[in-house]
């Protein structure tokens, strides 16, 4: 289901323009290449592109060198402007989130469940990695995976309905699960490239934020 189809609470109030979006993606995330800003926000590339100049130009970005290339890091100002927007964020979503927030914890142990699974066998007697060659195990695991996504993504759906950065969270998790349905097991728990479990990780540390809760054991 795309976040279009969704209709945002209106207590979810209206989201950042696409220049604050970009800032408080950098704020949530660090440095990132204009690729994966542009994900990370929920910005499209081209929007992405030009409002970096913008805020580049404003003082509100610099870079970082990478081994492979540069990353976009906010500066002192676009630090302090990128926290007002989140303390903004902060005050218009968390009376929506923290009712529900017992919810996703819920659903949160049900993924980490399903992720140790797919890592780990459990199964044989001692633990052991999955090496991914026993095609039945791993439907199980996945069938367990969309089963918790499903609910999942309609806790979501409100979110993404109103935020960009939330569409894309919950575009990647679908995606995701698509491509290990097609054989890519990387796409799970990969630690290269995208992975189910790097955007839910992402998604929690998001929420975190708003909530200004500190990460404990329970949300590692």
């Amino acid at each position: 289901m795309a976040a279009s189809d969704d209709v945002a609470p209106p207590e979810l109030g209206e989201e950042p323009g696409s220049e604050d979006a970009l800032l408080l993606a950098l704020l949530l995330r660090g440095a990132l290449s204009i690729e994966e800003l542009a994900v990370a926000s929920g910005v499209s590339s081209n929007d992405a592109e030009r409002d970096v100049e913008r805020l580049r130009a404003e003082g509100l970005l610099g870079v970082e060198p990478r081994p492979l290339g540069e990353a976009l890091a906010l500066t002192a100002s676009g630090r302090e402007r990128a926290s007002a927007v989140l303390a903004r964020e902060a005050d218009t979503l968390r009376p929506w989130l923290e009712p529900r927030y017992g919810a996703f914890m819920a659903l949160d142990r049900r993924v980490k469940q399903a992720l140790h699974r797919w890592q780990v066998r459990t199964d044989l007697g001692a633990d052991r990695p999955n090496d991914h060659r026993d095609r039945r195990y791993d439907a199980l695991v996945l069938a367990e995976l969309r089963a918790v996504h499903a609910e999942a993504d309609a806790w979501l759906a409100p979110l993404a309905a109103a935020r960009r950065r939330y569409a894309s969270l919950r575009a990647r998790l679908a995606g995701a699960l698509e491509r290990a349905a097609r054989g890519d097991v990387r796409a799970v728990a990969g630690v290269v490239g995208d992975s189910f479990h790097l955007a839910w990780w992402q998604l929690h540390a998001d929420l975190l934020r708003i909530l200004d809760r500190e990460r404990g054991p329970e949300d590692a």
